[in-house]
């Protein structure tokens, strides 16, 4: 007789095994249609739709009359998915290398770009490569047209500088990322940049846009504007003049700026061997990028004009007041000696700042004592940042009074033992030509926010350094620098009263710690036009000049040549009146004598 009872065990069994699939299969459904049924329904949805940025194009900046110095434009970026270079059963390229090298031979011409770096692009692993970064839509249409598989365009947005080194150092430029990267570009890149927006739509199973299905778009918020108080005109003829100034001399370097007289807006500021805004490759290790805000450097005699300031606001000499200078003296354990050796004269407190006598000044400067001198000092402005509204700026150097050695004063008020840059070279005479007033120098005219919003830049308080006669007076001593007998006369302008000053500080020599070298200067030259009726100040500093090593052979000219363009650019017509001659030296019978007529 059979028994079944081993079958019924295994039948057992069986259906014991496939109660618990079942009860798993159960548990895993009720999990996923239960407990985590709205994460899935989530991740689900994300794989339906796609989210894209919509770049917001960054804000213009511009110059004070509204010429575009950079602005932002529509652009494409070509890329490449190389996976899909791949050989088809109809392609007519007997390997994939061969194929490549038609694909590069075809972009090529048109993206501007070598052949055999394409090849290498294309050849890159993955699926997605860059070919050519921002390129005009016109080219990019060019590229689609080719029809070329896995080749694409994508939507970007191009930095674009139409002026390229005219103003770059102020402009600045933008990082790859479109971030400010220097200059009002990197100042006032919360104001410039914007904010991205974004796309969000459906796809279907391909990743195509589903046109028919849910879209959610954030516009993006363009740029504001800047705009800033330079002439960009002006700024290009600068520039020329500069280096052609700076090639004459055989110098390693020179620096300009020009200010409005009146509020201390900056027209102009340049420097030689600038770099290309549209292509920062133009940048190399030794460039500056704003030299004339970060840079310092001694200024020399033109940094007279604070001595001779303090000592007629203080009463201490006249134009006319009678010295007897010789060519040296010692002061602080020092013998400074002036550029030239002569004998005793009997120059007028004129005839010195004219012939830019060390001795004189020194003379000058021991009637009203350090500590008026360091007061003096700072009220113009030097040790102190002028607040521009640029990145970098440098204070400068002016020691404090408790670091002087002995010799200090024996040199600091001649310029020398202290550093300054051209801005602030030429705030010093704004101050002057600002009948005693010092503004402090801006760039800025107004920025216009993406709100719509626009705040004007007024002009700053000014700080009354001397008074209205004494700057009056300094500016009649500073015009006979410019004339017939005076250091300064090649900065002269037909037809036009000149005030201003030469300088030529010695440097530091790189071999001598401690010394100044016989041969290495740097020439200056800062003056105002009209002298009587100030409307702008230029400001010179050249590096290191071989040919001439005088401020009035280098830089004198060199004013002459930009202020008489600012002077036709501005429609500055002269005044009419005379200068006012005072001696430079004071003559009598005796004197005659022995000098002759010629020096008086």
């Amino acid at each position: 007789m059979l028994t079944l009872r081993p079958l019924d065990r295994r039948l057992r069994f069986g259906f014991a095994a496939v109660c618990a699939l079942l009860l798993i299969v159960g548990a895993r459904l009720v999990q996923l249609q239960g407990v985590d049924r709205a994460g899935y329904a989530v991740a689900a949805a994300a794989q339906r739709v796609d989210t894209r940025p919509l770049h917001a194009l960054r804000g213009a900046i511009l110059d004070r009359n509204g010429t575009v110095l950079a602005y932002t434009d529509s652009a494409q970026d070509i890329t490449i998915d190389p996976s899909q270079l791949v050989l088809e059963n109809n392609d007519r390229y007997p390997t994939r290398a061969a194929k490549r090298s038609a694909y590069a031979a075809q972009l090529g011409p048109l993206l501007g770009l070598r052949v055999a770096d394409l090849q290498k692009t294309l050849a890159t692993p993955g699926r997605y490569a860059v070919l050519a970064k921002a390129v005009t839509p016109q080219i990019a249409k060019q590229v689609e047209k080719l029809g070329l598989v896995g080749i694409y365009t994508q939507a970007t947005t191009q930095r674009r500088y139409p002026g390229q080194t005219t103003a770059a150092n102020i402009v600045g430029l933008v990082h790859a990322d479109g971030a400010g990267a220097a200059g009002i570009e990197y100042q006032f890149n919360s104001i410039l940049a914007g904010t991205d927006g974004s796309l969000t739509y459906s796809t279907d199973n391909q990743g195509n846009m589903n046109p028919s299905g849910p879209s959610e778009r954030k516009p993006a918020q363009d740029g504001g504007t800047v705009r800033l108080t330079i002439d960009q005109d002006l700024q290009y003829e600068v520039q020329g003049f500069l280096d052609s100034g700076v090639a004459a001399a055989g110098a390693r370097g020179g620096q300009v700026a020009i200010l409005d007289a009146a509020t201390g807006q900056v027209l102009a500021l340049a420097a030689s061997g600038t770099f290309n805004a549209a292509d920062p490759s133009s940048i190399t290790g030794a460039t500056t990028l704003n030299s004339p805000v970060q840079t310092v450097f001694e200024p020399g005699s033109v940094n007279k004009v604070v001595t001779f300031s303090a000592a007629i606001e203080q009463k201490a000499i006249t134009p006319s007041t009678p010295m007897s200078v010789p060519d040296n003296i010692d002061m602080g354990g020092v013998n400074v000696s002036d550029a030239w050796g002569h004998p005793v004269l009997p120059y007028t407190a004129t005839g010195v700042i004219t012939q830019s006598s060390n001795v004189g000044t020194l003379q000058i400067a021991q009637k009203i004592g350090p500590e008026t001198w360091d007061e003096y000092e700072k009220r113009f402005g030097i040790g102190q940042r002028t607040g521009i509204e640029l990145p970098g700026e440098s204070p400068g150097i002016l020691p404090e009074m408790k670091d002087w050695s002995d010799a200090s004063f024996a040199n600091l008020p001649i310029g020398q033992g202290e550093a300054m840059t051209v801005l602030q070279l030429a705030s010093m005479y704004q101050t002057i030509a600002n009948d005693g007033v010092r503004i402090p120098p801006r760039i800025v005219a107004s920025v216009s926010r993406p709100d719509g919003s626009t705040s004007i830049t007024h002009r700053p308080d000014g700080v009354r350094a001397v008074s209205v006669q004494t700057a009056r007076t300094v500016r009649t001593m500073l015009e006979s620098v410019t004339l017939p007998g005076g250091t300064g006369k090649k900065a002269a302008i037909a037809g036009y009263r000149v005030a201003g000053k030469t300088g030529t500080a010695q440097q530091p020599d790189p071999d001598r710690h401690g010394a100044y070298s016989a041969t290495m200067n740097w020439d200056t030259f800062a003056g105002m036009v009209p002298a009587d009726a100030p409307r702008f100040v230029v400001a010179i500093m050249i590096d290191n000049p071989v040919h001439g090593l005088h401020g009035g052979d280098v830089a004198a000219p060199l004013f002459h040549d930009i202020a008489t363009y600012e002077l036709q650019h501005g429609h500055v017509p002269p005044t009419g009146s005379q200068t006012r001659y005072v001696p430079l030296m004071v003559c009598d019978a005796m004197l005659r004598d022995v000098y002759g007529t010629t020096v008086c």
